[in-house]
């Protein structure tokens, strides 16, 4: 079973806690962005059957509706997202001819990244992959957990937000990067038709050695598209060609992480959009950042979902042809 709670919060009130960002989410009304421009409110997802908690916020224009209801987008990573919205850019997506709803997915916590909750949330299998595992996890494999977030998405965040916000049901896009570009893949595969649009930037397709690779994307393309689809595929330049982001360096445990990542080719999610490009019903675009790594993705895709998919004006960006 599968509870949510609702309150009002202020998007933009952040505050740093030992050396992460953190969001404030008990803000009252006199707290709200100083613009007439989205109204913003919090949920708290239950899955009671294994104890997981997600938070979702939303973002509604102070518009009415168009008469289809609004688009939405919806985003994993949902606390790291919302620092790259400012009331500047919120206001020019509420002057949109159809300004988006915006939903921003995270577990229930206020860190700006947490690695073995988004590699039990946004994977679809486990895989030993123990680099990721959280301190006082117990031995043995790691995530596994995508199917219980996206039932939550479908089962309960969805029927809760559409109380509240008419939506259009024809223009729902969803957005994750890295790991959560994962998540994207596996929706898709889902078939489930709670979106229409998908965005997967620099996906983590060395998960379980190419899982997602194999039987998974087997199993979409010999069985089609249940609906018509769009997706967006992502990726840098530079780890396309295979250069590793030297911040990853930094990290401790960057020989592990190097290890993993040899699960795939570092063209990988280019040679997907290739193939899935063949299916009937699924529009498939492929874009790449010039010189960008993994890290710098996540922001350039953003924006890249914002102009491409919501519509805000672009600034002549160029497709890569597949």
């Amino acid at each position: 079973m599968i509870s949510t709670t609702w309150r009002g919060i202020n998007p933009q009130q952040h505050r740093l806690s030992s050396g992460r960002l953190r969001l404030g989410i008990r803000a009252t009304s006199k707290h709200l962005p100083p613009t007439r421009c989205y109204r913003f409110f919090d949920s708290v997802v239950i899955d009671e059957d294994n104890g997981r908690r997600w938070r979702i916020r939303i973002a509604r224009p102070y518009v009415q509706p168009p008469r289809r209801g609004f688009p939405s987008l919806w985003m994993l990573d949902g606390n790291r997202a919302l620092t790259h919205f400012d009331t500047v850019l919120l206001c020019r997506l509420s002057q949109l001819p159809a300004p988006p709803v915006l939903v921003f997915i995270d577990a229930d916590h206020d860190l700006l990244i947490d690695l073995p909750t988004r590699a039990r949330d946004y994977t679809f299998q486990p895989a030993d992959h123990p680099f990721l595992k959280a301190p006082d996890a117990p031995d043995g494999l790691v995530g596994g957990g995508a199917q219980a977030l996206l039932n939550a998405l479908l089962l309960k965040a969805m029927p809760a937000i559409t109380h509240h916000v008419r939506l259009d049901r024809s223009r729902q896009a969803l957005w994750g990067h890295s790991l959560a570009g994962l998540f994207v893949l596996h929706a898709l595969y889902a078939g489930d038709g709670l979106f229409t649009d998908f965005a997967t930037a620099s996906p983590s397709l060395w998960w379980g050695q190419g899982a997602l690779l194999g039987t998974p994307e087997e199993h979409f393309i010999a069985c089609g598209s249940h609906y018509p689809a769009r997706i967006w595929i992502f990726l840098g330049g530079a780890e396309r060609a295979g250069q590793i982001d030297p911040r990853s360096r930094e990290r401790p445990d960057h020989t592990d992480l190097l290890t993993a990542i040899q699960g795939a080719p570092a063209d990988a999610a280019l040679r997907l959009a290739r193939r899935l490009a063949t299916l009937p019903g699924l529009a498939v675009r492929y874009r790449e950042f010039p010189a960008l790594h993994h890290a710098a993705v996540f922001h350039a895709s953003l924006r890249a979902v914002l102009q491409h998919i919501v519509g805000l004006p672009s600034r002549g960006a160029r497709n890569r042809r597949l």
